[in-house]
């Protein structure tokens, strides 16, 4: 071996391809990580609140609902109705599974709600007006007309009287269920239908519609807040187990 040889310069392997390759997965790998863990824990705490808001939804309304103790009608009546005409068939099959149960969701305040329409539209048929007036603004309507047939009669019969004097005979009238008026009878009716039946009735309607609506809320809720959590619990559990890729060559 001659000294040139001796002193000539080693070859090596080029290494900056492989450190280059390393660095750039792992960096990769790193902030895959991290991503998966900032959404993991949010859509974690996302789901735990909304499995709070569907639990706080379902025990407020089991609790306003238990403190009015209205217990849903038992088959015996719920069939009784129906053969009555007070009830349609529709209502009768969403008030039989909750027969003779203490309100206390919104699937039981829905269907109480159908059972009140249902004794509203009768009572409006029952009257004997048509079913476009048997409503509140109709009967209402009926009554300004049948109290405006009342205070001619009255008037008839005090010509002397002034209105104020008329308007108080006629009021008098209508209280007086043994009134010798036939019309004040009939006002008489048609006041109590519209207030006690359809006013309060509407009421207690949407009150019970809303608890529906809310109780249908909570429920979503509690399913979108256990799928929240299992999905963010999956993404945190990726987030710790995911290592970066390292090239080996």
């Amino acid at each position: 071996m001659t000294i040139a040889e001796a002193v000539a310069p080693v070859s090596l392997p080029s290494v900056s391809g492989s450190v280059s390759g390393q660095s750039s997965s792992s960096l990769t790998g790193t902030v895959y990580r991290t991503l998966a863990l900032i959404f993991g824990v949010i859509i974690l705490a996302v789901g735990i609140a909304a499995l709070a808001g569907g639990r706080f939804a379902d025990g407020f309304i089991a609790e306003e609902m238990d403190r009015q103790n209205i217990t849903m009608p038992t088959a015996e009546a719920i069939d009784g109705q129906l053969a009555n005409g007070r009830i349609d068939q529709q209502t009768a099959e969403e008030l039989r599974p909750f027969a003779g149960e203490l309100m206390s969701n919104g699937h039981h305040a829905k269907a109480y709600a159908g059972y009140i329409q249902d004794h509203m539209a009768a009572s409006g048929a029952a009257s004997g007006l048509p079913a476009e007036k048997a409503t509140y603004s109709g009967i209402g309507s009926a009554y300004s007309e049948v109290q405006a047939e009342l205070t001619g009669e009255i008037a008839a019969r005090n010509p002397q009287s002034s209105e104020e004097e008329i308007s108080a005979l006629v009021a008098k009238e209508i209280a007086d269920p043994t009134s010798r008026y036939e019309t004040a009878r009939e006002a008489a009716s048609l006041d109590s239908l519209r207030f006690d039946t359809m006013f309060n009735g509407n009421m207690l309607v949407g009150t019970l519609l809303n608890v529906y609506g809310w109780g249908l809320i909570g429920t979503i809720a509690t399913g979108a807040g256990v799928a929240l959590v299992l999905f963010g619990a999956l993404l945190i559990l990726g987030g710790f187990l995911l290592r970066p890729r390292i090239s080996r060559r």
